[in-house]
């Protein structure tokens, strides 16, 4: 076919393909699919394998960029529990047992082999902080970070001679909005667009005296949000107009979000401290701050129980996240829903707490159990990821949810008793909402908006 024909007329090679990799030969093509475990298949001279999948990850982890070595002696990948529970893996293209190569478990992505023994590829830290370029020797297993605290990354990629890297650097910008729901619920006309200024009539910037500002959480007559101040970050509460810091930890990362207690008396919250994880109860204002767990792997959102008495939010038990009810008075934790379960919203009477399943390919579904943990049936859709966030409108059995593409998503709100559905928010393309929520009358949205500010930036390596 002409080049001239092939470029106007595009033709799938592969369907089905999620992501790909050519051996260095150009023979053999090894892939994955969007199914459950995300199977990884080798293709000869680009024909779809008909075999079995040469690795399958296990349920509810994930299996990402597939990458031959140099010799096609392995396949290396990326496999565990998006987002940041990641780390990479290798296997013989025959199959058999995988091999672990990094023991980051975080947001590890896009490594590239140099030569036969050196991988350099992004990872977050522990504590959230990052993307950073790492560099490891395959054989050694002993990670080096090649960049400083000031330089992140949001891709990477090699020549073929793996003398020369090209990666996004970015400098993320997280700002807070404040926008109104009118008595229709329908939200914003179909016309309106919101644009980078705040010069729309309903919807506008929420001046604050810190930067950044994520992760807000309404409150009676106040609210709060998570800003970053010296080497850790710290929950701060917006009332009458003026910010007040009511924690603030050393090299601390805040994850989840704050929980306000339903009569807005009391704050709940998870930090990540280097390798520990602690759950956090103070006043709301600020006063009588305490640990109440210090030994779990928490995960995700958190939400106090209808009766204030327990924290229910997700930890990480042999692989896999579940909801737990922690009390607030020491007495031990249990575990509440036994399935694959995070970010829990419980619905306004009490009844049932909804939360969201496993990734599936690019998507997850939401469920919800009962206070006796039964199942309780929904007609919410399965949604995209990118972000989690799903909340209750007050007093109503009505699921506020983020539905769109993985960077970009509006508001929609969905009755649980009809199944309606009903979009809240016409955002223009350029807002990335990754957090929100609805304040207690249900007539205003504050929501977390995140712009990438990114360039591409080569790098020359010495050559040994």
């Amino acid at each position: 076919m002409p080049v001239a024909s092939f470029l106007l007329e595009p033709r799938p090679y592969l369907e089905g393909v999620a992501e790909f990799d050519w051996s260095h030969d150009g023979d053999r093509l090894a892939y994955h699919t969007p199914r459950p475990g995300d199977p990884l298949f080798i293709s000869d001279n680009g024909l779809r394998s008909e075999k079995r999948p040469v690795f399958t990850a296990p349920a509810g982890l994930h299996a990402h960029f597939p990458l031959w070595s140099p010799d096609a002696a392995f396949i290396y990948f990326v496999q565990g529990e998006p987002p940041d529970k990641l780390d990479i893996w290798r296997i013989r293209p025959d199959g058999g047992t995988p091999e672990r190569i990094t023991s980051h478990n975080g947001r590890v992505t896009y490594p590239v082999l140099l030569n036969q023994r050196t991988v350099v590829y992004l990872a977050g830290d522990p504590d959230g902080s990052g993307p950073w370029l790492y560099g490891l020797d395959v054989e050694r297993r002993i990670p080096h970070r090649l960049t400083s605290d000031l330089e992140q990354f949001t891709s990477l990629s090699a020549s073929a001679d793996g003398r020369r890297l090209v990666t996004t650097r970015t400098a993320p910008d997280r700002t807070l909005w404040r926008m109104t729901i009118d008595d229709s619920l329908a939200g914003a006309s179909s016309s309106t667009q919101v644009p980078s200024s705040t010069g729309v009539s309903g919807v506008g910037r929420i001046p604050l005296t810190t930067s950044p500002g994520f992760s807000p959480r309404f409150g009676p007559n106040y609210f709060l949000y998570v800003s970053k101040t010296g080497t850790g970050e710290g929950v701060w509460k917006l009332a009458d107009g003026k910010s007040t810091e009511l924690w603030q930890g050393e090299d601390a990362r805040v994850f989840g979000g704050p929980a306000i207690s339903r009569d807005g008396r009391y704050v709940a919250f998870s930090i990540r401290r280097r390798e520990q994880k602690l759950l956090y109860v103070m006043q709301s204002d600020g006063a009588n701050a305490r640990v109440v767990a210090d030994s779990l792997d928490l995960q995700g959102n958190l939400e106090w129980s209808p009766d204030g008495q327990s924290i229910t939010t997700a930890v990480t038990d042999h692989g896999s996240p579940h909801l737990w009810r922690i009390p607030v008075d020491g007495r031990p934790p249990t575990t509440f829903v036994s399935d694959y379960s995070v970010d829990p919203t419980w619905s306004p009477d009490g009844r049932f707490v909804v939360y969201s399943g496993p990734d599936i390919g690019s998507t997850f579904s939401l469920r919800a159990v009962t206070t006796g943990n039964a199942p309780y049936p929904l007609p919410a859709p399965t949604l995209t990821r990118g972000a989690r966030r799903v909340t209750f409108l007050p007093g109503r059995r009505s699921l506020v949810v983020l539905r769109g593409e993985i960077q970009h998503k509006n508001l929609w709100l969905i009755d649980l008793e009809t199944g309606a559905e009903r979009q809240l928010t016409h955002l223009a393309p350029e807002f990335d909402i990754q957090d929100f929520d609805i304040s207690p009358e249900g007539r205003e949205v504050v929501f977390e908006r995140v712009q990438e500010r990114s360039n591409l930036v080569p790098l020359d390596l010495e050559r040994p």
